[in-house]
Protein backbone atom coordinates (compact mmCIF):
# COMPACT_ATOMS: atom_id res chain seq x y z
CA UNK A 1 0.00 0.00 0.00
CA UNK A 2 1.02 3.11 -1.11
CA UNK A 3 -0.22 6.45 0.49
CA UNK A 4 -2.00 5.95 3.55
CA UNK A 5 -5.33 8.34 1.87
CA UNK A 6 -4.77 8.81 -1.64
CA UNK A 7 -8.53 10.71 -1.00
CA UNK A 8 -6.97 13.94 1.58
CA UNK A 9 -5.83 16.04 -1.10
CA UNK A 10 -8.65 16.30 -2.94
CA UNK A 11 -11.37 15.81 -0.25
CA UNK A 12 -12.05 19.09 0.07
CA UNK A 13 -11.94 20.44 -3.46
CA UNK A 14 -14.66 17.43 -3.73
CA UNK A 15 -16.78 18.73 -0.86
CA UNK A 16 -16.72 21.92 -2.49
CA UNK A 17 -18.11 20.66 -6.05
CA UNK A 18 -20.77 18.50 -4.53
CA UNK A 19 -22.41 21.11 -2.42
CA UNK A 20 -24.01 22.75 -5.44
CA UNK A 21 -25.59 19.20 -6.29
CA UNK A 22 -27.96 20.00 -3.49
CA UNK A 23 -30.16 17.33 -3.91
CA UNK A 24 -27.62 14.76 -2.91
CA UNK A 25 -25.85 16.69 -0.26
CA UNK A 26 -27.24 16.81 2.52
CA UNK A 27 -30.26 14.34 3.44
CA UNK A 28 -31.66 13.28 6.75
CA UNK A 29 -30.32 10.06 7.04
CA UNK A 30 -32.32 7.22 7.74
CA UNK A 31 -29.98 3.85 7.04
CA UNK A 32 -27.14 2.80 5.21
CA UNK A 33 -25.23 0.12 3.57
CA UNK A 34 -21.73 -0.08 3.06
CA UNK A 35 -20.17 -0.46 -0.69
CA UNK A 36 -16.91 -0.96 -2.45
CA UNK A 37 -15.97 -0.55 -6.03
CA UNK A 38 -12.36 -1.52 -7.26
CA UNK A 39 -10.90 -1.19 -10.31
CA UNK A 40 -7.08 -2.35 -11.41
CA UNK A 41 -5.49 0.89 -12.90
CA UNK A 42 -1.44 1.64 -14.15
CA UNK A 43 -0.93 4.67 -12.02
CA UNK A 44 -0.80 4.65 -7.91
CA UNK A 45 -2.38 8.00 -7.85
CA UNK A 46 -5.98 9.65 -7.35
CA UNK A 47 -8.60 7.87 -10.05
CA UNK A 48 -10.69 11.02 -10.74
CA UNK A 49 -12.70 8.79 -13.09
CA UNK A 50 -13.05 6.05 -10.29
CA UNK A 51 -14.24 8.62 -8.30
CA UNK A 52 -16.77 9.93 -10.76
CA UNK A 53 -18.33 6.25 -11.46
CA UNK A 54 -18.85 5.96 -7.60
CA UNK A 55 -20.71 9.33 -7.68
CA UNK A 56 -22.67 8.26 -10.86
CA UNK A 57 -23.71 4.69 -9.68
CA UNK A 58 -24.69 6.90 -6.23
CA UNK A 59 -27.09 9.40 -8.45
CA UNK A 60 -28.58 6.38 -10.14
CA UNK A 61 -29.43 4.73 -7.10
CA UNK A 62 -30.78 7.70 -5.53
CA UNK A 63 -32.85 7.95 -8.27
CA UNK A 64 -34.13 4.47 -8.10
CA UNK A 65 -34.78 5.07 -4.30
CA UNK A 66 -36.93 7.82 -4.62
CA UNK A 67 -39.28 6.40 -7.72
CA UNK A 68 -39.39 3.31 -4.83
CA UNK A 69 -40.37 4.93 -2.56
CA UNK A 70 -42.55 7.58 -3.41
CA UNK A 71 -46.31 8.41 -3.71
CA UNK A 72 -47.76 7.42 -7.32
CA UNK A 73 -50.74 9.64 -8.38
CA UNK A 74 -51.99 9.52 -12.27
CA UNK A 75 -53.28 12.88 -13.66
CA UNK A 76 -55.27 12.47 -16.45
CA UNK A 77 -53.75 15.06 -19.45
CA UNK A 78 -56.73 16.49 -20.59
CA UNK A 79 -56.82 17.66 -16.78
CA UNK A 80 -53.60 18.78 -16.21
CA UNK A 81 -52.95 22.80 -15.31
CA UNK A 82 -49.32 23.10 -15.56
CA UNK A 83 -46.14 21.80 -13.02
CA UNK A 84 -47.44 24.79 -10.49
CA UNK A 85 -50.53 22.77 -10.12
CA UNK A 86 -48.75 19.64 -8.93
CA UNK A 87 -47.07 21.49 -6.22
CA UNK A 88 -50.36 22.72 -4.98
CA UNK A 89 -51.40 19.45 -4.95
CA UNK A 90 -48.18 18.35 -3.64
CA UNK A 91 -48.49 21.06 -0.40
CA UNK A 92 -52.05 20.01 -0.18
CA UNK A 93 -51.53 16.21 0.49
CA UNK A 94 -47.92 16.56 2.32
CA UNK A 95 -48.10 19.67 3.99
CA UNK A 96 -44.53 20.10 2.69
CA UNK A 97 -43.09 22.74 0.64
CA UNK A 98 -41.39 20.98 -2.76
CA UNK A 99 -37.82 21.66 -2.75
CA UNK A 100 -36.82 19.71 -6.09
CA UNK A 101 -38.43 18.30 -9.06
CA UNK A 102 -37.30 15.39 -11.62
CA UNK A 103 -38.44 14.87 -14.93
CA UNK A 104 -36.85 12.77 -17.86
CA UNK A 105 -38.97 14.95 -20.81
CA UNK A 106 -39.54 18.54 -20.50
CA UNK A 107 -42.93 18.74 -22.77
CA UNK A 108 -44.60 19.35 -19.50
CA UNK A 109 -42.52 21.75 -18.41
CA UNK A 110 -42.60 25.67 -18.78
CA UNK A 111 -40.71 26.89 -21.57
CA UNK A 112 -39.06 29.94 -20.39
CA UNK A 113 -36.77 28.44 -17.53
CA UNK A 114 -33.53 29.38 -16.23
CA UNK A 115 -30.68 27.43 -16.62
CA UNK A 116 -27.68 27.43 -14.14
CA UNK A 117 -24.39 27.20 -15.27
CA UNK A 118 -22.43 24.00 -14.25
CA UNK A 119 -18.89 22.10 -14.57
CA UNK A 120 -17.71 18.74 -16.59
CA UNK A 121 -16.27 17.13 -14.15
CA UNK A 122 -19.74 15.36 -13.69
CA UNK A 123 -22.62 14.14 -16.37
CA UNK A 124 -24.70 17.75 -17.17
CA UNK A 125 -28.01 16.27 -15.33
CA UNK A 126 -25.98 16.26 -11.92
CA UNK A 127 -26.03 19.96 -12.29
CA UNK A 128 -27.95 21.35 -14.97
CA UNK A 129 -31.09 22.89 -13.58
CA UNK A 130 -34.29 25.18 -13.99
CA UNK A 131 -35.11 27.38 -11.49
CA UNK A 132 -39.15 27.82 -11.06
CA UNK A 133 -41.55 29.62 -8.00
CA UNK A 134 -43.53 27.84 -6.27
CA UNK A 135 -45.18 28.74 -2.59
CA UNK A 136 -42.57 31.99 -2.47
CA UNK A 137 -39.58 29.41 -3.21
CA UNK A 138 -37.39 28.53 -5.59
CA UNK A 139 -37.82 24.89 -6.85
CA UNK A 140 -34.51 23.35 -8.11
CA UNK A 141 -35.81 21.24 -11.76
CA UNK A 142 -33.33 18.55 -13.27
CA UNK A 143 -33.63 16.58 -15.93
CA UNK A 144 -32.75 12.71 -15.10
CA UNK A 145 -31.99 9.68 -17.41
CA UNK A 146 -33.04 7.08 -14.98
CA UNK A 147 -36.90 8.01 -15.12
CA UNK A 148 -38.77 5.89 -16.92
CA UNK A 149 -40.77 8.30 -19.33
CA UNK A 150 -43.25 6.47 -21.98
CA UNK A 151 -45.40 8.78 -24.88
CA UNK A 152 -48.33 8.45 -22.91
CA UNK A 153 -47.19 7.97 -19.37
CA UNK A 154 -44.94 11.23 -18.44
CA UNK A 155 -43.76 11.50 -14.83
CA UNK A 156 -42.51 13.92 -12.79
CA UNK A 157 -41.20 13.89 -9.69
CA UNK A 158 -42.18 16.31 -6.93
CA UNK A 159 -39.94 15.75 -3.52
CA UNK A 160 -39.61 18.17 -0.21
CA UNK A 161 -35.88 17.50 0.91
CA UNK A 162 -32.18 16.36 -0.21
CA UNK A 163 -32.56 12.38 -1.51
CA UNK A 164 -28.52 11.34 -0.24
CA UNK A 165 -25.98 12.51 1.68
CA UNK A 166 -23.01 12.75 -0.23
CA UNK A 167 -21.43 15.36 3.14
CA UNK A 168 -21.28 11.79 5.13
CA UNK A 169 -20.61 9.77 2.07
CA UNK A 170 -17.46 12.02 1.57
CA UNK A 171 -16.31 11.89 5.52
CA UNK A 172 -16.53 7.98 5.68
CA UNK A 173 -15.40 6.85 2.45
CA UNK A 174 -11.60 5.30 2.13
CA UNK A 175 -9.64 4.87 -0.39
CA UNK A 176 -7.05 2.29 -0.93
CA UNK A 177 -4.29 1.43 -3.29
CA UNK A 178 -2.56 -1.75 -3.22
CA UNK A 179 -0.17 -3.64 -5.78
CA UNK A 180 -1.29 -6.48 -7.95
CA UNK A 181 0.23 -8.43 -10.55
CA UNK A 182 -0.64 -5.56 -13.70
CA UNK A 183 -0.34 -2.69 -11.86
CA UNK A 184 -2.15 -1.24 -8.78
CA UNK A 185 -5.92 -1.76 -7.52
CA UNK A 186 -8.17 1.04 -6.14
CA UNK A 187 -10.24 -0.11 -3.93
CA UNK A 188 -13.12 2.93 -2.58
CA UNK A 189 -15.15 1.87 0.35
CA UNK A 190 -18.20 4.21 0.86
CA UNK A 191 -21.81 4.06 2.40
CA UNK A 192 -24.96 4.55 0.50
CA UNK A 193 -27.57 6.56 2.80
CA UNK A 194 -31.21 5.75 2.64
CA UNK A 195 -32.61 9.08 3.48
CA UNK A 196 -36.05 10.20 4.68
CA UNK A 197 -38.70 12.17 2.24
CA UNK A 198 -41.83 13.39 0.97
CA UNK A 199 -42.00 12.56 -2.57
CA UNK A 200 -44.93 11.90 -5.19
CA UNK A 201 -44.56 10.79 -8.89
CA UNK A 202 -47.20 12.30 -10.81
CA UNK A 203 -47.91 10.41 -13.87
CA UNK A 204 -49.08 12.96 -16.74
CA UNK A 205 -51.05 9.91 -18.70
CA UNK A 206 -53.10 10.39 -21.81
CA UNK A 207 -57.11 9.09 -21.20
CA UNK A 208 -56.91 6.07 -23.46
CA UNK A 209 -54.05 5.02 -21.19
CA UNK A 210 -55.96 5.19 -17.63
CA UNK A 211 -58.67 2.96 -19.05
CA UNK A 212 -56.75 0.40 -20.25
CA UNK A 213 -55.13 0.32 -16.74
CA UNK A 214 -58.80 0.27 -14.82
CA UNK A 215 -60.15 -2.31 -17.15
CA UNK A 216 -56.75 -4.45 -16.60
CA UNK A 217 -57.05 -4.18 -12.87
CA UNK A 218 -60.57 -5.25 -12.86
CA UNK A 219 -59.77 -7.79 -14.90
CA UNK A 220 -57.10 -9.04 -12.28
CA UNK A 221 -59.19 -8.50 -9.51
CA UNK A 222 -61.66 -11.35 -11.14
Amino acid sequence: MFSPDPLSDYKKGLEDLLQKVSFLYSGDVKSSEDRVISKNLKHRSFSADLMKLVLIDIYQDSISYLVENSNQVSVPLTQFEGVHRLFNLFNSSTNKSPMFLFYRNKIHLPQTLKMTDHTNFLPDYFYSKHMLLSINDNVECYYSPVIKDELDDSQIIVVDSPIQSLVWTLQNMTYEIKECVDGYEHIINYKFYCCDFNSTVYHIKDVSKLREEKINTLLNDN
